[in-house]
């Protein structure tokens, strides 16, 4: 469900329409983008960020009352960086 909303999406803020499900063939490389949801935190110098990803949310579910999402990918993701695949965080700053 990576398809991106073209009436939604922005170039520092992707949108996602989950409108169909595009499959991988076995070895397949795409790019793909992910959207984090826009807090306000302040890093002290120093500080690292962590970034974590997973098919599932590892704290559990956002809400009390919701049922945890339980996807239906199975096997090894793989995620390519550097030379071709480059990947990136791309995050909003704003300098105190």
């Amino acid at each position: 469900m990576r398809h991106l909303d073209e009436n939604l999406a922005a170039d520092d803020m992707p949108a996602h329409s989950f409108d169909w499900i595009e499959k991988l063939s076995p070895g397949q490389i795409v790019a793909l983008d992910i959207d984090l949801f826009p807090i306000g935190m302040s890093f002290q110098p120093g500080e690292r960020l962590r970034f974590v990803v997973s098919g599932r949310h590892l704290l559990g579910p956002m809400m009390p009352a919701l049922v945890e999402y339980i996807p239906t990918n199975k096997g090894l993701h793989v995620i390519h960086t550097g030379g071709e695949h480059a990947s990136y965080l791309q995050l909003p700053v704003q300098a105190r």
